[in-house]
């Protein structure tokens, strides 16, 4: 058999950065380097045997005498032919160093960029196609959302007028596009305070506290009528001082207040609670009752302690009298059960209410139990802080400082309005004062700020 060669336009049959051939007997070994793509021309049929990948390669086959070998790398190709010995010393016409034009190669390349040019348009022809049908849906349920928000809003209700804002503020934070929603959205604005009944009041200082004693910082507030009694439980002072914000006086300090905790008042007397009992303060102490509950709040009305024994879930009564106070009793209703585990706070006005820190609110009259669903509430509280009335008082005062305002409900436990303000959210408990409209005095809602008595004007 004649013997077999590899002629190329490289001498070695090897040209760097694209590959090399190597024949033994009549095996052919050819190694690609990285991108470089191998096509086989045997006879008139043209075979891609390496498509061009970011590594090296290799392919090994028989060979036939008349075989053209073409390795490509970008403009660089090396061309190699499988010939017999004797021609190739006859002719040595193949040894050319130039690269050779292939017309085949140009023509798949061509072909190449036009069928890429075409999946590119069909791939941006499905997604803007995709993107239309998907703005063409959301453009038909946010006018559905519309047309349900407007309707809200038309409906005058708080519960309605809330649902018509959110769905609104919800439209124009996803984007949606609309002279109807603009519109709806300036309504709201105009009118959210008539018809919520939020107000943000002018909130002014009554009274600075360190102005009796440097350093003060109260944190419970108590009061009954005209007298106010403001402890800063941290450093064991008490402050009298009337609702306008006059005659402000130490009446307590360390010595007789160690180990209080809590205050409560009826008319201008002070009563502590401590660990040990229930104590009146008058220029000194006196112990009234001694403990006999764990984890207890107190309240003093017409001159009777009720007393809330959290752990044991019972309110205590203990009547007053020219001769000090009574007994305790069971002021509950026979019957009735109740979870008293998460009240903070209480004020009673003839019926006790009870503030829980789960913000629902509880009333009991005559030992009986009333929940109160605040029914047209703007937004339910969860984390409420104090809670407010009296017997002179048309409504029901909610402290809920995480929120920076003022709940007021009606004495059925009807939600009326809300008063916002930021510096609502520095208070730590309130007092109210509703002023006498016959006589043209204003009144007062007063909240405890740390060394201040603030306040604002109801409405």
């Amino acid at each position: 058999m004649t013997n077999l060669i590899l002629s190329s336009n490289f001498n070695g049959n090897k040209l760097q950065g694209v590959g090399e051939a190597v024949l033994q007997d009549e095996t052919i070994r050819i190694t690609a380097e990285p991108n470089t793509s191998v096509t086989l021309l045997r006879s008139i049929n043209k075979v891609l045997l390496l498509i061009a990948v970011d590594r090296s390669q290799s392919t090994i086959g028989r060979v036939e005498l008349g075989d053209v070998y073409t390795l490509e790398n970008g403009e660089n190709r090396l061309v190699i032919k499988v010939e017999t010995e004797d021609v190739k010393h006859e002719t040595n016409l193949f040894i050319n160093p130039e690269p050779v034009f292939d017309a085949t190669s140009t023509k798949r390349k061509t072909t190449l960029t036009v069928g890429v040019l075409i999946l590119i348009l069909l791939m941006v022809s499905v997604v803007f196609g995709v993107k239309q049908k998907n703005l063409k849906e959301f453009n038909t349920k946010s006018e559905e959302k519309l047309t349900l928000a407007i309707s809200n809003y038309e409906n005058k209700t708080r519960e309605s007028f809330v649902e018509a804002k959110e769905i609104a503020m919800k439209l124009k934070e996803d984007g949606y596009k609309n002279e109807k929603l603009d519109e709806l959205l300036k309504n709201i604005r105009e009118n959210e305070s008539e018809i919520l009944g939020e107000i943000n009041p002018e909130v002014k200082e009554l009274l600075d506290l360190t102005l009796q004693i440097n350093g003060f910082n109260g944190n419970k507030l108590s009061s009954t009528g005209e007298t106010m009694f403001v402890m800063d439980e941290k450093e064991k002072n008490i402050i009298q001082v009337d609702v306008n914000g006059k005659n402000a006086k130490i009446i307590a300090k360390k010595d007789i207040l160690d180990g209080v905790n809590e205050i409560a008042s009826y008319e201008d007397r002070l009563f502590t609670l401590s660990s040990d009992g229930i104590y009146e303060i008058d220029g000194g102490k006196t112990k009234v009752k001694e403990a006999e509950w764990i984890n207890p709040l107190f309240y003093l009305y017409s001159a009777n302690i009720y007393l809330i024994d959290r752990n044991n879930n019972q309110i205590l009564r203990f009547s007053g009298s020219n001769n000090g106070f009574g007994d305790k009793s069971d002021w509950l209703a026979p019957g009735i059960e109740a979870d008293f585990s998460k009240v903070i706070d209480m004020t009673i006005d003839g019926s006790i209410w009870l503030l829980s820190s789960t913000g629902k609110v509880t009333k009991f009259t005559n030992g009986n139990p009333t929940s109160i669903t605040m029914e047209g509430i703007v937004s339910q509280l969860s984390d409420p802080t104090a809670i407010y009335t009296n017997e002179n008082l048309k409504y029901v005062y909610i402290l809920d400082r995480n929120k920076g305002r003022v709940l007021v409900l009606e004495k059925n436990g009807k939600f009326k309005m809300q008063y916002v303000s930021d510096q609502i959210k520095n208070a730590t408990d309130l007092v109210a004062d509703e002023g006498d409209p016959s006589k043209d005095e204003a009144g007062k809602v007063i909240l405890l700020v740390g060394s201040k008595l603030m306040y604002f004007e109801p409405k």
